[in-house]
């Protein structure tokens, strides 16, 4: 056989072991990577059609981490957060390091009512 490709070969068997191993620590200790990352993201899903969103407003602690998933129902639409700086079609993450109550819009026209949609997100 080539060097080269028993070189490759060993390289392959070295990654797949760690890969193994680091596996095996997370599932001794109980938790896997997916469960910790979970726990510390809080998640919320928002539905969003023509003209609105459900829920239209969140509660959440100043410090926490924030998945915010948007399910677009009929047409593309999303949210903008302006004083938070935060804008996303689909999914937006984040961490609330500023309290207060915030207002999100709609990020793309949507139709005759689009101006009117908006939502609220409050930060403690």
């Amino acid at each position: 056989m080539d060097k080269r490709i028993i070189a490759s070969i060993i390289v392959i068997l070295m990654l797949a072991g760690a890969i193994f191993l680091i596996k095996a620590s997370a599932a001794k200790t109980g938790n896997t990577i997916k469960e910790i990352s979970s726990k510390e993201v809080k998640e919320f899903t928002i539905k969003a059609f023509q003209y609105g969103y459900s829920p239209d407003s969140i509660a959440i602690n100043k410090g926490d981490k924030v998945r915010i998933k948007i399910d677009n129902t009929d047409v593309p639409h999303g949210i903008r957060i302006p004083d938070l700086n935060l804008k996303g079609n689909d999914i937006i993450e984040f961490t609330a390091d500023k309290a207060g109550e915030f207002t999100w819009y709609c990020t793309n026209y949507c139709g005759e009512e689009h101006m009117a949609m908006k939502g609220k997100i409050v930060i403690k």
